[in-house]
């Protein structure tokens, strides 16, 4: 039983240092070590020892929640949410020891685990319920995690208060093992966190290896010369630019699907050949091009607000654009994402974009 026990310290010792290197790239500390104690705790069920590691689960997820807020996490705020595994592992240990060495038998263990019994639904219950006070009008993955986890958690807690009335020999008998219930809950709980690192992953790597895209433009003076043709005064085409961006900022034409440019051009009361110098060589986009940028900022707006739920079709259709072909195509161009990514990117955790 001992080389258990500490084959059981050791690999905690060891799921502790290696949670502290991957939270390198940024993963929430406790969430890892909510996993690892479910490691640990399937590996104590194996040795058959009584040691408390479901008294960690509670403070781990409100703490992942604390960490995911940017709260500040002192080592005494740490050491208040563990005092009742720290407790509860002196005794099991104090009074295994006892055992050990011929001094008691294992039936002292009875009050133990009677207090323990009871002491993990509180726990658990308490916890969750505090988890699940928020109110938010939309929630990313980890949030939405950290929920899923938290209704477990009260399930465990009430299944593990029925097993406690069990003990006490308070209910009849159940014609069922609820333990093998509580530990698949677990092993449930372990699968949607290994599918929150792995999307999680996923959404680094594209990050990391699809950055902003947008189309290289040559400077103004560069452009400027390679032009032959005739040229308005710089002052006048820096009007005209302000003129064009207000209107379309305030019309939204863009998102007309047959605009073309002399249609914006007169409805600005400009010459054609002046509009023509402010796109190509002011600007530095084609009509359409630009036409495409306006879309997709607007497409960015409404993805990352109330129209998230629309699809890419429907999306694209509301942006202006005649095809799903077309709007998949400058959006990547211009976010380096296609929309479906842009959309999981977004439900990630702590992402903001500024559009």
């Amino acid at each position: 039983m001992l080389l258990y026990l500490g084959i059981i310290a050791l690999l905690f010792t060891v799921c502790t240092v290696l949670i502290f290197i991957l939270t390198r790239s940024r993963q929430n500390t406790f969430l890892l070590l909510f996993l690892a104690a479910i490691f640990l705790h399937g590996l104590a069920i194996l040795a058959d020892t009584g040691i408390p590691v479901v008294l960690l689960y509670g403070p781990f997820i409100f703490l992942a929640l604390e960490e995911y807020r940017k709260r500040k996490i002192s080592p005494l705020k740490l050491f208040k949410h563990s005092i009742p595994f720290v407790f509860f592992s002196l005794w099991y240990f104090i009074l295994h020891t006892f055992i050990v060495s011929g001094l008691a038998e294992e039936k002292i263990l009875v009050s133990y685990y009677a207090l323990y019994f009871f002491s993990m639904p509180v726990s658990l219950i308490a916890y969750g319920v505090y988890c699940l006070r928020r109110r938010l009008e939309k929630q990313n993955a980890f949030e939405v995690l950290i929920d899923q986890l938290s209704i477990i958690e009260i399930i465990e807690g009430v299944l593990i208060l029925v097993m406690f009335a069990d003990f006490l020999s308070l209910l009849p008998e159940l014609g069922f093992n609820l333990r093998w219930i509580v530990l698949t809950m677990l092993v449930a709980s372990a699968g949607l966190i290994l599918r929150f690192l792995i999307y999680s992953y996923r959404k680094a790597r594209i990050k990391g290896s699809e950055k902003w895209q947008e189309q290289v433009i040559p400077p103004l003076q560069e452009r400027i010369k390679a032009y032959k043709g005739s040229m308005p005064e710089l002052r006048l085409l820096e009007a005209y630019e302000r003129q064009l961006r207000e209107y379309f900022e305030r019309s939204k034409a863009f998102l007309n699907p047959g605009l073309t440019a002399g249609m914006v051009a007169a409805e600005l009361g400009m010459p054609k050949h002046h509009f023509s110098v402010l796109l190509n060589v002011y600007i530095g986009r084609s009509f359409y091009n630009l036409v495409a940028y306006y879309r997709i900022l607007y497409a960015m707006e409404l993805i990352a607000g109330s129209e998230s739920s629309l699809s890419i079709e429907a999306l694209a259709n509301e942006c202006g654009f005649n095809s799903k072909t077309s709007f998949n195509r400058y959006f990547r161009e211009f976010t380096g994402f296609n929309p479906s990514e842009f959309k999981g990117y977004l439900d990630g955790p702590d992402m903001e974009v500024a559009i």
